[in-house]
C-alpha cells in the first residue's frame, strides 16, 4: 500500500509544518505557537495555527512525547482528529506534576500519528455470541507479568 498524503493549510504566521525529524518515526511532531504557563493539574488547548485534510479512512491521534511526559508529566487528551474535519489543530495539554511548566513558542509539544481506522457508519452488529479466544475475558493483569 502506498503512503497516504496529509495536506497542510497555514493558518497563522506561527504556525510550524508537522514534521518528521527521521525518515521511520511514526509521529509528526507538532509545535506551540504561544508562550504559556501551564500550572499543575491544569489543562490547556494550544491552537497549532493549521488545518489538515487527511485521506478518508484515516485519523490523526495526537499523543504526548515521551520526554515530555517522563520528565515533566505532561500528558494529552481528547485528541482525535477526523478526517472530515477542517478546522484549525489544537492539542490539549494537561499539566499532571506538582511544578509549573514552562512552554515556549515553537517547542515541540506533542506528536500526531496518521492511522488507518473503519469508518463505515454501520460497522456495528449485534451478536448473542463472540468468538472464543485464548485470553478469553481475562482482563487487567491477567496477561501476567515479565
Amino acid at each position: 500500500m502506498g503512503e497516504k498524503m496529509i495536506y497542510f493549510k497555514r493558518l497563522t504566521k506561527e504556525a510550524t509544518v508537522i514534521a518528521k525529524k527521521y525518515e521511520g518515526h511514526a509521529g509528526f511532531d507538532c509545535f506551540s505557537c504561544e508562550d504559556y504557563e501551564l500550572d499543575p493539574l491544569e489543562r490547556h488547548s494550544f491552537a497549532l495555527g493549521f488545518a489538515v485534510e487527511i485521506p478518508h479512512g484515516t485519523v490523526l491521534l495526537v499523543c504526548e512525547k515521551s520526554g515530555m511526559a517522563q520528565k515533566d508529566g505532561i500528558m494529552t487528551i481528547g485528541n482525535v482528529i477526523d478526517a472530515t474535519y477542517r478546522g484549525e489543530c489544537h492539542v490539549i495539554l494537561v499539566n499532571l506534576s506538582n511544578n509549573v511548566v514552562y512552554i515556549k513558542k515553537y517547542q515541540k509539544i506533542a506528536q500526531m500519528l496518521l492511522i488507518m481506522c473503519a469508518t463505515k457508519k454501520d460497522i456495528v452488529q449485534i451478536v448473542s455470541k463472540l468468538s472464543e479466544t485464548e485470553r478469553g475475558d481475562g482482563g487487567f493483569g491477567s496477561t501476567g507479568q515479565f
